[in-house]
């Protein structure tokens, strides 16, 4: 198996011993051939040599072969081991070093055969190339001497791999501290934003409901105060019975207004749309002295909450502008229930514009309808009134 990567500190360790027993193995054998040649003098050097260098082909940094490195260390430590022995030198000092390595690069796909070549083979090997007059203890201590720096550099190895698992640990931990950190802040902007848009939508949601109930209570009360105007002097009574009946209406708005800002829908209780719608258009005309027509299409069923809010701030804001801008006398109101949908026409006969200005209470209606994912249509013209015409998708309920 080939790794690429820089060496570890303990490999740089491993290196240093290898090297200072190399060098100690040399000094001491051309300590005991300096009388011999230096034909054979150099010959030694070189035969330790070749033994110390030829495995570095295959462990060094950028390049570490776990399998050829013990096969360079058993091809060149034989016949080292059997040259040093025809010295009659010991081969301890330059074969056990390498060992230690192998140990330190051995796993599990390799262990099954380098742990006995080096660690029986080898000593096996070299205790028979020594003098017969050794005994079979001396082929012990050299095997438990091998397995030694072989558990040595084994024990290395599980350290390195100790630190680097708890170092990617360390680093993966790290990142997902980052990682969860830069969420929590993303998490923070958009709860933020989410804070701010809702503010606006609240904001948004108190001008419609501000402008809708005002408005319409406004435009009901001064129609009827013109209509006091006229009848204080023709019959006080009247006027007075009148007053009475603006009273009412200017309080019911002032209620309206109080559920508006307390978020809450108008109260129901157990009427339907349609007897809403008609309640209000009653009370309207009432006041206005408009006339006003409404009918209800197709059996009705029971819709959602805001959906009913919505048709009646859609009804409150087409009469408060057919009476204000077009000076209608005379409305159509069409509740329609469909299958899938509900829908709410209201026709004048008011003045009518071609230059339609789409103004606060048109946007109002459009961004209520637009929320329940429906759609608002007005269509105007000179002397034929106006018309608003509100759907919205339902998906209809059994009554009980």
């Amino acid at each position: 198996m080939i790794q690429r990567r820089p060496w570890h500190g303990v490999e740089w360790s491993l290196f240093i011993v290898l090297t200072g027993a190399t060098l100690l193995g040399l000094l001491y054998s051309c300590i005991h051939i300096y009388e011999q040649p230096f034909r054979q003098i150099l010959l030694t050097i070189l035969v330790i040599f070749f033994a110390y260098g030829v495995p570095f082909l295959f462990w060094r940094p950028q390049y570490i072969h776990t399998t050829a490195y013990p096969l360079a260390v058993l091809v060149t430590g034989i016949p080292l081991q059997i040259y040093l022995a025809w010295m009659e030198q010991d081969a301890l000092l330059t074969i056990n070093c390498p060992i230690m390595v192998i140990g330190f690069l051995t796993d599990r796909k390799n262990a099954w055969w380098t742990a006995p070549v080096f660690m029986v083979g080898m000593p096996t090997v070299y205790f028979f190339l020594l003098h017969t007059d050794m005994g079979v203890g001396q082929l012990f201590s050299f095997i438990l001497n091998a397995a030694l720096f072989f558990a040595i550099g084994l024990s290395l190895q599980r350290v390195v791999t100790s630190n680097e698992k708890t170092e990617k640990l360390l680093g993966e931990n790290q990142r997902q501290y980052h990682l969860i950190h830069e969420q929590n802040n993303v998490l923070e902007q958009y709860a933020n934003q989410i804070e701010q848009l809702t503010l606006v939508e609240e904001r948004n949601r108190m001008a419609r409901e501000l402008h809708d109930t005002v408005g319409h209570t406004f435009t009901s009360v001064i129609m009827g105060m013109d209509a006091v105007s006229y009848l204080i002097e023709v019959s006080p009574e009247k006027a007075k019975q009148k007053l009475d009946v603006l009273r009412n209406v200017t309080r019911g708005g002032l209620e309206e207004v109080r559920r508006s800002i307390h978020q809450m829908v108008p109260e129901e209780g157990d009427q339907r749309l349609s007897q809403q719608l008609s309640g209000l258009a009653n009370e309207f005309a009432l006041h206005t002295g408009t006339q006003i027509h409404f009918t209800k299409v197709s059996e009705e069923f029971e819709i959602p909450k805001q959906t009913k809010l919505s048709l009646i701030r859609c009804l409150q804001e087409s009469l408060t502008n057919a009476k204000r801008h077009g000076r209608a006398t005379s409305i159509e109101i069409v509740l329609t229930y469909a299958e899938d949908q509900i829908s709410l026409r209201i026709e004048d006969d008011g003045d009518g514009t071609d230059q339609l200005k789409v103004g606060f209470g048109i946007t109002a209606m459009q961004e209520r309808i637009s929320e329940l994912q429906g759609t608002l249509q007005v269509r105007s013209a000179p002397g034929q009134g106006t018309v608003v015409h509100c759907f919205i998708p339902v998906k209809r309920f059994p009554t009980l």
